[in-house]
């Protein structure tokens, strides 16, 4: 009882202290940001994720912001002036590397005087003759490079790809780009994708959650603990400490440093519904004490559920700190750790600021009433209890058959890592993937990295060879390389689109390239390195397993000491993610299993009681999984 009588003797330290932590952690949460781009949190000792930001930082960007704009035909002089609009907009965005649009893609032919290397459209000179144009449209929708890349096949909708740079805020670019493309009047057939916009909307959806989710929250948890009590005493004391413990949490996320995502984001809301709890013991162990005895209640009441408190707090705790092991996104690390802070801070608070706070106002114990024993708080725990003392072998018959099916739908649990749908149907992300996997080649840059000397026939070739060996793949249509255009450009001079075999041949074709914007998205500037890009239509994990097993297979019998190949992308990411599920889950389920039962068995004395804890929540976990298979909840990000 030395505890509680400390608290007690120094209730007005202890309150000053807590409300100097408070004002101190609420002014920092003015500081914090929230971060949805799931990519920025890969581990910086995975090959796959070092080598996708070096890409970034070669070659202008490796994430793609994909602007779409759809039509009766988009080869009309009024659709292309918007197609330019568009682009022009979208150029003077700050973070913004390179734009590729039908006004201003590269574009190779011949003409008398041999190679004309110039632009598909003159953005100064659009076309009006309708004949002209219906010309442009046969040529375009003739050439691979076009036909599904910038243009759907049937000419109804055409794509606007802007690269953004390494080093900026992918969500706020987007927003910049959507700022200045909301003042345009045709905002109907403007259509937007790519992993940027996805992740500006989760930012946009994660405010709006953390605005409404955490007040209705709030209320619903009153208004039971309201029910429960009877007094507002049992509402406000639990809601005040745990409102405190997320101001603590949150504030101590920005003084770190860190920011908000996905995934702790949610913190708030786990806090209100977990931390609330120790708060809820506390303050019905001292009303239960009231009732039977208010002298010294207090004392006794905070002796007693101290132990009960610190017990379930710290098997929390382990379970989110478990969540470090196994994690390949550094957020569900972060998720883990703050929200173990976050329980920690609420029950250190449920057993010093309300003692303090039910002592600074102690004169009221006299006054306290017993209440009638006649509503549902009441009764429900005397009627369930007799149902188990009494009914033992149906209950058990019962927890069997839901056992049993709950391991079988734990069987029919899905894995998903696709961002998309955590959007509704009618979002815009939902829409623009629509378009782009409809009518176009879908939006999940791939990147092949071929280092050696790129003017080299024989490196030529085997970005030739590599880029038919992707197109063996239904999901990867088209790919796009320094080798497409060397092969065109020997074509337009009549001696076959094939990569020549005299190195002075590609010297002088490579030669009429040198300055166009394009090459600095396909080579590096010392020639010792080029880049396939290409982009996957589908991210189904059966897809993203072929991708890593076929593509590796290729790469081990590719390389060579002169010629190194690696390759990396939003689906190498995801499909990295979706490994990071399943090890994450099995390791954080595993230790804080084994944490549970070590820390109950040494804090209780027993082994057999450590095992006995562990039960009921292994049973729950159970069914907690069965439910999402047999409902389709998949496991993903959010749910792991």
């Amino acid at each position: 009882m030395k505890y509680a009588q400390q608290i007690i003797r120094f209730k007005y330290a202890v309150l000053s202290v807590i409300l100097i932590m408070t004002l101190m952690m609420a002014y920092f949460m003015k500081d914090l940001r929230v971060n949805a781009d799931v990519l920025s949190y890969l581990p910086d000792d995975d090959p796959s994720a070092m080598l996708f930001n070096r890409i970034g930082d070669a070659f202008g960007g490796n994430s793609t912001v994909i602007v779409g704009l759809s039509g009766s035909n988009v080869f009309e002089e009024d659709m292309l002036q918007k197609v330019k609009e568009i682009t022009d907009s979208i150029r003077r965005v700050e973070g913004v590397g390179y734009v590729t649009s039908l006004t201003n893609v590269i574009n190779i032919r011949g003409s008398d005087f041999g190679i004309e290397i110039g632009r598909l459209i003159d953005e100064f000179d659009i076309p009006s003759d309708q004949e002209i144009l219906d010309s442009l449209k046969a040529y375009t929708l003739s050439k691979e490079m076009y036909r599904g890349n910038l243009v759907s096949e049937d000419a109804t909708a055409t794509l606007i790809a802007a690269k953004i740079r390494n080093g900026y805020n992918h969500a706020e670019v987007v927003g910049e780009i959507r700022e200045k493309l909301s003042g345009l009047p045709y905002q109907e057939m403007i259509h937007y994708g790519g992993m940027p916009h996805t992740l500006y909307e989760l930012s946009n959806i994660i405010l709006r959650d953390i605005r409404n989710i955490i007040p209705f929250a709030f209320l619903l948890i009153s208004i039971v603990l309201l029910a429960g009590f009877r007094k507002m005493r049992g509402v406000i004391l639990p809601m005040a400490t745990v409102l405190i413990a997320i101001i603590w949490t949150m504030g101590l996320i920005a003084l770190l440093g860190f920011e908000l995502t996905m995934l702790t984001n949610i913190i708030p809301v786990i806090m209100l519904a977990v931390g609330s709890a120790y708060a809820i013991h506390v303050v019905n162990a001292v009303t239960a004490e009231k009732q039977q005895n208010p002298a010294n209640a207090l004392r006794r009441a905070v002796s007693y559920i101290i132990i009960p408190v610190f017990l379930a707090a710290v098997t929390t705790i382990l379970g989110f700190l478990s969540f470090i092991a196994g994690s390949y996104l550094l957020m569900i690390r972060e998720f883990g750790v703050f929200s173990a802070i976050g329980i920690l801070f609420s029950m250190v608070l449920s057993v010093t600021f309300i003692p303090a706070i039910m002592a600074l106002f102690k004169q009221h114990e006299k006054k306290l009433e017993k209440v009638a024993r006649n509503n549902f708080f009441d009764l429900a725990p005397e009627f369930l209890s007799g149902i188990v003392l009494h009914h033992k072998k149906p209950l058990l018959a019962v927890w069997l058959v839901l056992i049993i099916a709950s391991i079988m739908g734990i069987t029919q649990i899905e894995r998903r890592v696709d961002l998309v749908d955590y959007f509704k149907k009618d979002n815009v992300v939902r829409q623009g993937e629509k378009l782009l996997t409809e009518k176009f080649h879908g939006s999940n840059p791939l990147y092949v990295s071929i280092k050696g000397d790129v003017q080299d026939p024989d490196v030529l070739k085997l970005m030739e060879e590599t880029q038919d060996f992707m197109k063996e793949f239904e999901y990867i249509p088209y790919s796009q390389s320094v080798a497409d255009l060397i092969k065109q450009m020997n074509d337009v001079m009549e001696e076959g689109e094939i990569i020549p075999d005299d190195p002075t041949k590609i010297i002088q074709l490579w030669f009429l390239l040198d300055g166009q914007e394009i090459m600095d998205q396909l080579v590096s500037p010392d020639l010792s390195e080029g880049l396939i890009q290409a982009y996957v239509s589908s991210v189904e994990l059966d897809v993203l397993r072929e991708i890593e097993d076929s593509f590796d297979q290729w790469v081990e019998t590719h390389s060579t000491e002169q010629h190194q190949v690696a390759y990396t992308g939003i689906p190498v990411m995801l499909k990295r993610l979706d490994e990071s599920i399943i090890s994450s889950q099995t390791y954080s389920l595993s230790i804080a299993t084994i944490l549970v039962i070590i820390m109950v068995s040494m804090l209780l004395g027993s082994f057999r009681k450590g095992l006995i804890a562990i039960v009921p929540i292994g049973i729950t976990l159970i069914i907690l999984f069965g439910i999402m298979g047999m409902t389709g909840i998949p496991l993903d990000i959010a749910t792991v």
